[in-house]
This record gives C-alpha cells, sequence and structure tokens, in this order.
C-alpha cells in the first residue's frame, strides 16, 4: 500500500485531501507542520508527500529541501495558493515532482498523485534491476562488495572489456586487488577463451624478464640451448598483465613501448618480425608520475599505458564492504580448513571496521584465513584478532629513549645505527621490495639505494 504524506496548516484542506484521496485506497498521514513532518517521514517509508508552500511562519521550501535530506529520492507535490505560483515554480527547480493549485478539484488531485506514484513505482523497479544487473556483474568480475567506490571500479571494468584492445593501467596500494581487476577485463571481454598470462615486472632482473617477455631463438646467449617462445607469443588472442610495472628497467621499457606502437616483437636472437594480438594490461603501486620525475620510468610509456585508467581504493576508503568480505572468506576458509566459524562478533566486526588495513584485502583474507586454522569457535571474538588489530593505531612517529652519557657520543655513528635499524624494518616489512620501502620510509627511490649500499643492504633487498 502506497504511503502519502499530506503537510498542510489549514485542517480542512488536510481533512479534504484525506478523504478524497482515503477512497483509493492509500495509507494516509496527515500533520500541520515542518516538525512533525520530518518525523514521519523518518518514521514511515513515505511514497509521496503533498505539501503546502504557506505554513504559517514556515516556508514549504524550507520543508522540501529537509524532507530530500531524509530521502533524496523522495517525492512532493506542492500545493500552493494564489499569489504564491513563482515559488512553485521555484520548487520544481529544487526537485518537486509537480504542483496544483487551490481550489483543485478531486479528479485532478488523483490524476496527479496516480502518475506520481506510478514514477515512484518506476524508479523503484529501476533500482532493483541496477542493483540486481550489478550484483550479477559483481559476480562474473568475481568481486566482493558493494560500496560505490568499488561499483565504479566494476563499471569501468565493464566498460573497457567491450573494447578488447584498449591498454589499461590499474594503480592502487599492495594488496586492493588490481590482479582480480585485470582477471575481470580478460574474462568479460572477447578474449576470454584466449590465454590470460601475468608476470611480475619486479620479480625478475632484466636479462631474464626481457627473454620471458619476448623469447629468444637457440643460440642467442650461451646458455640459450632452444628457442624459447616469449609471454607476448604464449598470450597472443588473449592477455598480458604486467604487475609492478613501475618497477620495469628503463632500457626494457623502451622495447615495451615499441610493441605496444607496432604491435610486433622479435626474439632475442632473432631476425624477423612477429605480429602480435594482446590486450596489455598493468598495474603498479607506485607513483608513475613521481617516477617520471625521478627518471626511473618513461613519460611517454606511461601515455601510452594509460589509455584507460582504473584506481582500486584502499580498503579504509571501502569500509561498508569489509563485513561482505568477512563473510565470503569465512566461507571459504571454514570450509576449506574444516572449522566450524561462522560468524563475527559486534564487538569484532567493530575493531575489524575502524582498523586501517595498510595491507588491504589481502590481510583480510590472511587474518580470516589464519583464524580458521588456529581456533576451532564458531564465533570469531576479539581474543582471536591479531593484536594490532585489538590494540590502539600504530604511532606515526619514532620515539627514543636514550640519554645523552656524561662522556658524550658520536653523533653521527648513532644516526647511522638508528637509520640502519628502520631501514631493516621498512625490508622486512615489505619483503626487501625496494619500491615499497621507499615509500615507507617517504625516501626517493635514489637516496634508498645510496643508503642501502652506504650500510652495507643490498643482500637484504631485493
Amino acid at each position: 500500500m502506497d504511503k502519502i504524506l499530506i503537510v498542510d496548516d489549514e485542517a480542512f484542506i488536510r481533512e479534504n485531501l484525506e478523504r478524497i484521496l482515503g477512497e483509493d485506497g492509500y495509507q494516509l498521514f496527515g500533520c500541520d507542520g515542518p516538525k512533525s513532518a520530518l518525523q514521519i517521514a523518518e518514521q514511515e517509508e513515505i511514497d509521496l508527500v503533498l505539501l503546502d508552500l504557506n505554513l504559517g511562519a514556515a516556508s514549504g521550501l524550507d520543508v522540501l529541501q529537509q524532507l530530500q535530506a531524509v530521502d533524496p529520492d523522495i517525492l512532493v507535490i506542492i500545493i500552493t495558493g494564489y499569489g504564491t505560483v513563482e515559488s512553485a515554480v521555484q520548487a520544481l527547480k529544487m526537485g518537486a515532482y509537480d504542483y496544483i493549485k487551490k481550489p483543485f478539484k478531486s479528479d485532478a488531485i488523483r490524476l496527479i498523485v496516480k502518475l506520481a506514484l506510478e514514477k515512484r513505482s518506476l524508479q523503484r523497479e529501476i533500482r532493483r534491476l541496477r542493483r540486481r544487473s550489478e550484483a550479477d556483474l559483481l559476480e562474473q568480475a568475481n568481486m566482493v562488495g558493494s560500496s560505490p567506490q568499488l561499483l565504479e571500479v566494476v563499471h569501468q571494468v565493464e566498460d573497457v572489456a567491450q573494447h578488447d584492445t584498449a591498454t589499461v593501467l590499474i594503480c592502487g596500494e599492495s594488496g586492493t586487488g588490481k590482479e582480480l581487476v585485470a582477471r575481470a577485463i580478460h574474462n568479460l571481454s572477447s578474449r576470454q577463451r584466449q590465454p590470460f598470462i601475468e608476470v611480475n615486472c619486479g620479480s625478475l632482473p632484466f636479462n631474464l624478464l626481457e627473454t620471458e617477455l619476448f623469447g629468444h631463438e637457440k643460440g642467442a646467449f650461451t646458455d640459450a640451448h632452444a628457442r624459447k617462445i616469449g609471454l607476448f607469443e604464449e598470450a597472443n588472442g588473449g592477455t598480458l598483465f604486467l604487475d609492478e610495472i613501475g618497477e620495469m628497467d628503463m632500457a626494457l621499457q623502451v622495447k615495451l613501448l615499441r610493441v605496444l606502437e607496432d604491435r610486433k616483437i622479435r626474439r632475442l636472437g632473432g631476425n624477423r618480425n612477429i605480429d602480435i594480438d594482446v590486450r596489455v594490461i598493468a598495474a603498479t603501486n607506485c607513483d608513475l608520475s613521481e617516477a617520471i620525475q625521478e627518471k626511473t620510468f618513461r613519460e611517454d610509456l606511461f601515455y601510452r599505458l594509460n589509455v584507460f585508467p582504473i584506481t582500486m581504493p584502499p580498503l579504509r576508503e571501502r569500509r561498508d564492504d569489509i563485513p561482505l568480505l568477512l563473510d565470503h572468506f569465512l566461507k571459504r576458509y571454514s570450509r576449506e580448513f574444516n572449522r566450524p566459524v561462522r560468524e563475527i562478533s559486534a564487538e569484532a566486526l567493530g575493531l575489524l571496521s575502524r582498523y586501517h588495513w595498510p595491507g588491504n584485502v589481502r590481510e583480510l583474507r590472511n587474518m580470516v584465513e589464519r583464524i580458521c586454522i588456529m581456533h576451532r569457535n564458531e564465533v570469531i571474538t576479539p581474543d582471536m584478532l591479531p593484536v594490532e588489530v585489538r590494540g590502539p593505531a600504530p604511532q606515526q612517529n619514532v620515539t627514543l629513549d636514550w640519554v645523552l652519557p656524561p662522556q658524550g657520543m658520536c653523533l653521527e655513528s648513532m644516526v647511522e645505527e638508528l637509520e640502519t635499524k628502520l631501514i631493516r624494518q621498512a625490508l622486512d616489512m615489505t619483503a626487501g621490495n625496494v619500491a615499497k620501502t621507499a615509500r615507507l620510509l617517504n625516501l626517493a627511490r635514489g637516496t634508498l639505494r645510496y643508503k642501502l649500499e652506504k650500510y652495507h643492504l643490498l643482500d637484504e633487498s631485493s
């Protein structure tokens, strides 16, 4: 049953409207002022408001804005008397559905109300279909969540998947799901039955990455005992995902740019070009514009890759998705490890929702997996959470309790000792990744490399 709110300070008008509309079976609510109108709108899911523009000392335009703040999609029909038509037109500009002048006829009221409620019903059906469409799209993309930030990414994935030659650059912090986005683009495109091949550009040195990408002919170098087909050829017809593109050597960036421009590759030691049909998707968790300034990434390659940019939001910016992700991972790992864990206590969920998640979705997934391995409880409680989640947020500033001894000290050696300890800790936290360590310490990569050499820490970095 449709719910209609009538707001008019004249009891005769309210009673007349209630009599007319009551015959059509609507559920009616009547009031004479803004305060009671807002209370009813907050407590009931009102479908339509009949609002008088002149509510004594109150302005109907102000009430219109307040009602829209409660429900942005609420439909409002303005009731206006002689001399207030200009205000009614202003109300239309503010989002009112329509207006009707006093005195009004029963048939006119019934018709305008019927049309307004048909629009409301159509709006709801469109939203329902959109939600179902988005749910289907999320399922196809193998993504979990319902936040506006994630839905925006999913719609971008859907758009670019239809254009299967456009290069895509996916940016975002480590652990946000950039590979998942790349796979979704491939799986929703016409290339879905062809290979999806990934390579981490930061995990291989220049020579190995070059031969992995382009292949080589027999005898191209000392250990080339047989021909090797490169990943570009293996991915022909499909998608090549270049993860950590910001870590690629500058010399190799030149070759990649040529391939993207010409759609041809040449194996190492080869003497002929090979045509390829490959969509290239690149991903990075570093700021490529900063890398361009530092002369570690080519500007022309950046623009060639950045045809269709997608940014994955960090988990702390899509906290509404945390309960859905928790449920997804709980079902997965409780089944995998045959554990009874099914629920999360309200207190534990509150802690998880407030945590800053530096490792993003990957950190959340790993935490749930660890809990399912270690515990047999049915409900996750705060004591089962990692200490960093249970405790206060980590402090940004390093505090020192050193005291200058009476005999003095060598300041330079103490500073070097502190720098060495902090760099080692950062390397441990990033598994030796130089680019991530530089960002963690807020250093330029060149400065960090100098310090790694100075303190003989190169063997501890990758």
